[in-house]
């Protein structure tokens, strides 16, 4: 790797590992809530259905505390399997497949050393085992979820969101329903024709997914901040 590509990333790693800390902390802050919600929930539907104390003790207190302690082994596993390894691993990759050219390394690094660029941490405690990143300058962004995405600003034509739902269904006693349910924004980066990215990614488009709605707004400021092309980029709103 280049050596000052490899100093950027030590620096970014370090930083990162604080991030890491802060969720984790989290993590471990929310997991005796729920696992408080899902004893008394259980206890509760014991009653609400008619049962006597005795036999919701018996019966949907220890189901009760079975469901809480493996919701709580749901965050604290988590919790020590992830680590800031791994996550330097993931850049690495996308590092290695991202920056073919000397110029692309010259010109990445000296936005990072400018200190041009903002950056924004996302805390998905309940849905992810790692915290988000998102870091945007006028010429590249980087972008963390689970996986590492360099986006060049160059060759981008245009950006548009789209809401992302996924689709339930449910039996009301009278048949199956179907709901569609919410579950996040992605933004939409369609790739100029012949631009390298577009060359690097299928349909020549980059997706870039966000748990909340809050999160993307968040990152899309970061946009408008820091990048001037902004309004020439600047779609129409893609309902998922």
């Amino acid at each position: 790797m280049d050596a000052k590509l490899g100093a950027w990333l030590d620096e970014e790693m370090k930083e990162f590992s604080e991030v890491l800390q802060a969720f984790k902390k989290k993590q471990k802050n929310k997991a005796p809530l729920w696992m408080a919600a899902f004893l008394i929930g259980m206890v509760a539907l014991g009653f609400i259905v008619g049962y006597d104390a005795a036999y919701v003790m018996r019966v949907h207190f220890p189901i009760g505390c079975g469901i809480a302690l493996f919701a709580g082994l749901c965050f604290w596993l988590p919790s020590k399997i992830s680590n800031v390894k791994a996550v330097r691993k993931a850049y690495e990759k996308a590092m290695q497949e991202f920056f073919q050219t000397e110029e692309d390394k010259e010109l990445f690094v000296k936005q990072m050393e400018s200190g041009d660029y903002g950056k924004a941490n996302f805390y998905n405690v309940s849905e992810e085992t790692y915290p988000g990143r998102f870091i945007a300058g006028p010429d590249y962004w980087v972008f963390f979820n689970r996986f590492c995405r360099f986006i060049r600003t160059e060759d981008i034509q245009s950006l548009s969101r789209q809401n992302e739902s996924t689709r339930v269904s449910y039996n009301t006693g009278a048949g199956i329903r179907g709901k569609s349910i919410a579950i996040g924004v992605s933004l939409i980066i369609k790739y100029k024709e012949g631009s390298a990215s577009a060359k690097a990614n299928r349909n020549a488009e980059e997706t870039l997914f966000f748990s909340k709605s809050e999160q993307y707004q968040e990152a899309m400021e970061l946009i408008k901040a820091r990048c001037p092309q902004y309004l020439s980029w600047a779609g129409d709103k893609r309902e998922g």
